[in-house]
């Protein structure tokens, strides 16, 4: 779990989307990787471009987590949830049990920065962070997808944000992208895939993140059927 160049300039491309969040929190406290010389000159660069002026002191910490990197690029503070208290979490628990009334309707903002794709109940953690949100709330998600074999249990494609958030659930999309963790190629925009053939097919050729932002609306009742985009009209 770690934020590297890419991600890094992706959450602070969709911090004006935060402008209402208050109060955060992130699934395992997020690292910053930046061992690669030339990332950093070039997160400091590539800030700049959309108006955020750092130095290396405000992108990191002495202990080598997020929360001063956060801070910089405008988003609310963010305290950490994890199933233990190794690193520093303010908040203990298994993401694979329900949260309790502790931690139901609590947070204006959710971050999975690569956490839920480890959970093997991987469908008990998405229900986890949609009780955690309050309405309006939003939730934040970057984890592996093409090419990531071996790293997690799950590879998440676009079906989880479009049919699962937004279909079943009712959050509105804000924005989906894939991209790579390291090339300058510009994030590629992913579109509901249910009315495309064969999901709107890509072919990449490095692994790849998929970057997602959804809203929480309010709800009536319970969540419609799951279903997945291939088998809406089967």
């Amino acid at each position: 779990m770690g934020i590297s160049i890419n991600i890094a300039v992706q959450l602070a491309s969709i911090t004006p989307l935060l402008k209402d969040c208050k109060n955060g929190v992130m699934l395992g406290r997020q690292k910053m990787h930046f061992k690669p010389t030339g990332w950093t000159p070039r997160l400091i660069s590539e800030l700049e471009e959309q108006g955020i002026s750092a130095t290396p002191e405000d992108l990191f910490q002495e202990d080598g987590f997020c929360e001063t990197y956060l801070n910089t690029i405008g988003w609310p503070k963010c305290e950490s949830l994890d199933f233990s208290d190794i690193e520093g979490a303010e908040y203990i628990h298994d993401l694979s049990v329900p949260v309790g009334s502790d931690l139901t309707n609590k947070f204006d903002l959710v971050y999975d920065g690569g956490t839920t794709e480890h959970v093997f109940d991987i469908a008990q953690s998405f229900r986890n962070v949609d009780a955690m949100l309050k309405d309006q709330g939003i939730f934040v998600s970057c984890v592996g997808t093409d090419g990531w074999f071996g790293h997690g249990f799950y590879q998440v494609g676009p079906d989880i944000p479009w049919r699962y958030w937004v279909a079943s659930l009712g959050y509105k999309m804000l924005g989906c992208w894939t991209f790579n963790r390291k090339g300058r190629e510009a994030p590629r925009e992913i579109q509901d895939p249910t009315d495309s053939r064969r999901g709107m097919e890509h072919r990449y050729n490095d692994p790849q993140f998929i970057f997602y932002v959804v809203q929480k609306q309010p709800r009536d009742g319970k969540p419609k059927q799951v279903i997945q985009s291939h088998y809406i009209d089967y």
